[in-house]
């Protein structure tokens, strides 16, 4: 099979007067740009990758040169430049797989940035293409959910994700399972927030009521964060490992930093504060267990990131309070990760 590409024929000129004429095809310049790269050189990069699209506008090769330049761009860190020229991939070329790419990476770059007005305006761009597969539909709702959720927008975020999951289950096969981890550790997030909401209240009826609820959406979101741990995608495993043990330190910590109520004997609230430690201790161990098994979780993925060991620090210092509770030592502090 022969690949017919255009060709153009360059004639020059030496100092000495004599006359060369070469051929310059797409693909020529695609590999001078790919060698400039390889050797350092990135502006020489950039310039084969820039001619080959406005000297060969139709080759097939063009989108791929142009996708490149933004790529080239991120590399030297100008984010700016590097939104401009997937922008000019999009414009240029409306459709095939190195303008998707692109559409995506804008609003990768828009969220990286925390801009998530101009992100959701993009990814609502993306999900109005007529090319996308499920592949792409499920990563672009996946990343426009986080996005609203960034937005305060918490019943769109969870319409969006739920649809990303939605993509998921009618799909026949997607290889690549972050996004579908990505949903739904935002959807247990949602929970979560929702979790942390919550206020106690005094009344010692309405008092139960609140730990109710807050014990309901922690089980919602851990619910959440273990389909995003058992699709098995390292990051979003590791990072839904780190949730399910904490959400448990948080339980402990809601129920021993709970206000007294109202009316009970300031005489008894030394016994009080003894008996809810005693009842929730075992949230404390289940956070202590959870983030040990998810240090070794990272060893069987042959990974260590931010969660495995934040979750190495944690472990760490649930093992201190434990041991202070059980000298009878009652405490609530946890310091922050640094």
């Amino acid at each position: 099979v022969y690949d017919l590409e255009e060709i153009k024929l360059v004639v020059s000129r030496d100092p000495g007067g004599d006359t060369s004429i070469d051929a310059v095809a797409p693909s020529t310049l695609l590999d001078q740009g790919r060698a400039a790269l390889a050797a350092g050189k990135p502006q020489e990069a950039i310039g084969s990758f820039r001619r080959l699209a406005a000297e060969f506008p139709s080759s097939r090769l063009a989108p791929a040169a142009l996708y490149y330049v933004g790529v080239v761009l991120e590399g030297l860190g100008d984010v700016d430049g590097a939104v401009l020229a997937y922008r000019d991939v999009v414009a240029r070329f409306p459709t095939g797989a190195e303008s998707l790419d692109a559409h995506l990476r804008i609003a990768g770059l828009q969220a990286e940035r925390k801009d998530w007005r101009a992100a959701d305006a993009t990814l609502t761009q993306v999900l109005a293409r007529g090319d996308l597969d499920n592949a792409a539909r499920l990563e672009a709702q996946a990343r426009k959910g986080y996005v609203l959720l960034e937005q305060g927008r918490p019943t769109e975020a969870e319409a969006s994700l739920k649809a990303a999951v939605a993509t998921w289950n009618r799909a026949i096969h997607i290889d690549d399972r972050y996004y579908i981890a990505m949903a739904h550790y935002y959807l247990a997030e949602l929970q979560h927030r929702a979790f942390a909401a919550v206020k106690l209240r005094t009344p010692l009826e309405e008092l139960k009521a609140d730990l109710v609820q807050k014990e309901a959406l922690a089980a919602a979101a851990y619910d959440q964060w273990r389909e995003a741990l058992e699709l098995q995608d390292p990051y979003w495993a590791l990072a839904a490992g780190y949730q399910m043990s904490q959400i448990f330190f948080e339980l402990w910590q809601t129920a021993v930093t709970s206000p007294f109520p109202e009316g009970l004997d300031p005489a008894a609230r030394t016994y009080y504060t003894t008996d809810v430690h005693d009842r929730v201790r075992r949230h404390l161990t289940t956070a202590f267990d959870g983030h040990e098994m998810n240090v070794r979780l990272a060893g069987a993925y042959g990974v260590a990131n931010a969660w495995s060991e934040a979750s190495k620090t944690r472990a760490l210092q649930l093992a201190a309070i434990l041991a202070r509770e059980a000298k009878g030592e009652m405490t609530a502090a946890l310091p922050p990760i640094k």
